[in-house]
């Protein structure tokens, strides 16, 4: 049994946290957390959160304390691992994001395209003061960002901080779990050849049990695969596979006329969907997380972070999916860049494994979305106009320098109060 003293969780009245929690629940007989302290700007949010939180714990039996605090120093203090899952602006700011480029014709979106890029925005001096923080209380700890655009925030912290930062996601485990299920196999027989960049990632190949199942994959393509959104005619001509979120790339006029039909916003929908999940965490007499979790996103999260810390702590040396500085992994792509591909996790630390240059029918998608993600992390940081505007001219889905101009002006203006380096 492997014990760690403290988690410190920045963020810790989002719906997210039960789900976080419930892993140390599942891997109880691995490891043992003495204290999980979560932080939040919004007492009322750690009131309904940290009391589930808290009761799952001690339902389970488990001697970890749960404590809440809007100190975040006091959260930080001590911390061997630090969860950021914040969302400055909240769903009101996300919603903001998928309404102003839709208007316009452009995919609204909180990891992709303009709307990505605002988010970023408002999440980089917050992440950077978190950051600064635990340079003071927690300089040895490891700092797991799962705050959304995943890739560009952990490019951020790993260029203008000294901290030990890997970026996670749930996208890679889900579709480890959902080729496992396929082949009625453990998700630990699934390698994947996963390259590309956070929410802009191929499967060049995939294995079980050591064997080339991709001709198997292609098959099933052509059968139709339910909940895989890409034509057969399209993978095949890729020669890998897309995962989910390189739909908004390929199809982005069908995505925008699906959005127009919706009615509502993703964010619409999860802002109810929050609501209710916060109003079942309030009943005193539950002990466990809803299953109306899984609506909000994030299926695996918990899963995908246990994994991590324990290989971290236990010296594991296995292979996981993570965000982590390129350093060569994928030589198309800027060696001090964060990229998405299978590491090796271990007491040392992570470390790439070297994907080899990226095949030639996703190479110009993926080196031009990283010329995004570089030019908004530098606007993000010092706030220059003129990196923001390359960023939104950049940006794939941003097809015209006017309606850069028009979209980077309107947005930052819908974003003032949390755009301090721009304003």
């Amino acid at each position: 049994m492997t014990v760690i003293g403290k988690i410190a969780v920045i963020g810790g009245g989002s719906t997210y946290t039960p789900e976080f929690v419930d892993g140390f629940i599942v891997h109880r007989d691995e490891v043992q957390v003495e204290e999980i302290a979560l932080h939040d700007i919004s007492p009322e949010r750690l009131e309904v959160v940290g009391g589930l939180v808290e009761r799952m714990v001690r339902h389970a039996d488990l001697p970890t304390r749960i404590t809440r605090t809007t100190d975040r120093a006091a959260a930080l203090d001590g911390a061997a691992f630090v969860i950021s899952q914040i969302r400055v602006g909240g769903m009101a700011a996300r919603i903001r994001d998928e309404k102003i480029p839709l208007a316009h014709g452009v995919v609204g979106q909180e990891t992709t395209g303009p709307g990505g890029t605002l988010k970023a925005w408002r999440t980089i001096p917050a992440v950077l003061d978190i950051a600064r923080e635990m340079e003071r209380r927690a300089p040895d700890a490891w700092l797991v960002n799962f705050t959304n655009p995943s890739g560009i925030i952990t490019e951020t912290l790993l260029k203008h901080t000294p901290l030990k930062v890997v970026g996670l996601c749930n996208n890679p485990i889900n579709f480890t779990r959902l080729i496992a299920g396929l082949f009625g196999v453990p998700d630990e027989a699934v390698f994947l050849e996963w390259v590309g960049l956070n929410h802009v990632n191929w499967i060049r190949r995939g294995y079980v049990g050591g064997r080339d199942v991709s001709a198997d994959l292609m098959a099933r393509v052509r059968e139709g695969l339910p909940f895989y959104p890409f034509d057969a005619d399209l993978v095949e001509a890729l020669g890998v596979f897309p995962t989910w979120y390189l739909q908004y790339y390929y199809y982005p006029d069908r995505k925008v006329e699906e959005m127009r039909q919706a009615g509502k916003t993703r964010g619409e929908v999860v802002m109810e969907v929050e609501q209710e999940l916060l109003r079942k965490y309030a009943d005193p007499n539950r002990v466990v997380k809803p299953p109306e979790l899984s609506q909000r996103g994030g299926a695996l999260y918990s899963e995908a972070a246990v994994r991590l810390i324990l290989s971290l702590v236990l010296d594991r040396r296995d292979v996981q999916i993570v965000d982590v500085r390129n350093g060569g992994a994928i030589p198309d792509l800027p060696a001090d860049g964060v990229v998405e591909v299978p590491c090796v996790v271990g007491a040392h630390g992570v470390t790439p494994l070297r994907m080899g240059p990226l095949p030639e029918t996703v190479r110009p998608l993926c080196q031009t979305v990283k010329a995004w993600e570089t030019w908004t992390v530098e606007a993000g940081v010092t706030g220059s106009r003129r990196a923001a505007l390359m960023a939104m001219v950049t940006n794939p889905l941003v097809r015209s320098v006017d309606l850069a101009r028009t979209l980077l002006e309107e947005m930052l203006e819908a974003n003032r109060e949390y755009l301090p380096q721009f304003f």
